[in-house]
């Protein structure tokens, strides 16, 4: 089944239940940025399609005064090699001279030949995100998602070499989430499109930082690294091979820094980690700082493309407007036909009161605010 990285995608990522006290907070605000640097080698005469996929969202609000400002900037495009882009999208609430939320969200990419390796391209993709809330009953989200395909008819093995670089700040009552795969799309024999996730890295409070010795632009040396002041976080790299074998490392900490959870497997079980009950360690846990992902497809499969990507969200949940059934900030056709479509069923979205059944008291508060926010 093919993985979609749209915007509901990391919109759906869990969040701490929707506060006000955020506001209240000295540091109101809650940050990402994902970046990675990645090198592939392609066949000899290949001119690959690339293509960039973005999704941007910034959303403020004031609880007295619904439904939330919600902007959005999403879209793909195809691009020749070298090429470079970037995508971002901005709210605000504004009260006289004061700003009382505000969110920011960027997302970019850009890719060229390796000079001296002519089938070889390099490259890097960022996306960030900034959701602060200044004032009472106010509150924002960011989030930024997207993803580099490479298409090459004639691959059928390869190697991705890869290099991320997360971190993120959590203030306040709000969070964050982030995430970096690489998956190769492959076509079987039959036909059927297979994913094969070479590398994916999850985590939230804490800093995968890098030190670049030689100054060729990579790092030479790379540590995970719990954020100041301490909050919960945790980190979880998985590495897969085409051949089916997993390398997992997993490390989660309280707000104390205490480990919860370690583990190390495959490639990753000499990585020197702490161990649950112990401190997270102040100068961090040494990683690898670049990861070679290697893939070679069975006979009769062939590579549709490489896709490399990820992004973050940061701050509150999104408060929903009355009978805004799917949640995209407008309450319109499409929610009435969602509560038509499931009338006389039991819960679910389009359940609008929570009584448990989907009845003409649903169907009313959709009637009612129709047209909000849009």
């Amino acid at each position: 089944m093919r993985r979609h990285y749209g915007i509901l995608a990391i919109l759906a990522i869990a969040f701490s239940a929707l506060t006000t006290t955020m506001a209240q907070n000295q540091q109101p605000c809650c940050r990402f940025r994902v970046v990675h640097n990645f090198r592939v080698c392609l066949p000899q005469g290949c001119q690959p399609q690339v293509t960039w996929t973005w999704n941007t969202l910034a959303a403020v609000w004031d609880l007295n005064n619904l439904p939330p400002i919600i902007n959005t900037n999403s879209g793909t495009q195809t691009y020749s090699v070298p090429s470079n882009d970037n995508q971002s999208t901005q709210a605000v609430i504004t009260v006289g001279n004061q700003t009382c939320a505000s969110a920011f969200a960027s997302a970019g990419f850009n890719i060229s030949w390796i000079p001296g390796s002519p089938n070889c391209v390099q490259g890097a993709h960022y996306a960030n995100g900034s959701a602060c809330a200044f004032c009472r009953m106010h509150g924002a989200n960011a989030g930024a998602n997207s993803h580099i395909t490479i298409a090459c008819p004639s691959m059928t093995q390869g190697t991705v070499v890869w290099q991320p670089f997360l971190q993120d700040f959590v203030g306040g009552e709000c969070s964050t989430q982030m995430y970096d795969p690489v998956i190769v799309r492959a076509i079987d024999p039959s036909g059927q499109p297979q994913n094969i996730e070479l590398f994916s890295l999850r985590g939230r409070g804490f800093q995968w930082q890098g030190q670049d010795v030689d100054g060729d632009g990579w790092y030479d040396d790379a540590r995970i690294r719990g954020n100041e002041p301490r909050k919960v976080g945790y980190v979880t790299l998985l590495k897969g091979r085409t051949d089916g074998a997993v390398s997992r490392l997993r490390l989660a900490w309280d707000d104390d820094g205490i480990i919860t959870e370690s583990e190390a497997t495959g490639e990753f079980a000499d990585i020197q980690l702490p161990q649950v009950g112990e401190p997270l360690p102040d100068e961090g846990v040494r990683v690898p700082a670049t990861f070679e992902l290697p893939f070679e497809l069975p006979d009769g499969w062939s590579v549709e493309s490489i896709e490399m990507g990820g992004g973050g969200v940061a701050g509150q949940d999104i408060p929903r407007t009355p009978g805004d059934v799917n949640g995209d900030g407008c309450v319109d056709d499409a929610d009435l036909l969602a509560v038509l479509f499931a009338f006389g069923g039991e819960g679910g979205e389009a359940d609008v009161n929570g009584d448990g059944i989907v009845d003409d008291a649903d169907l009313l508060i959709v009637l009612f605010n129709f047209g909000a926010g849009c």
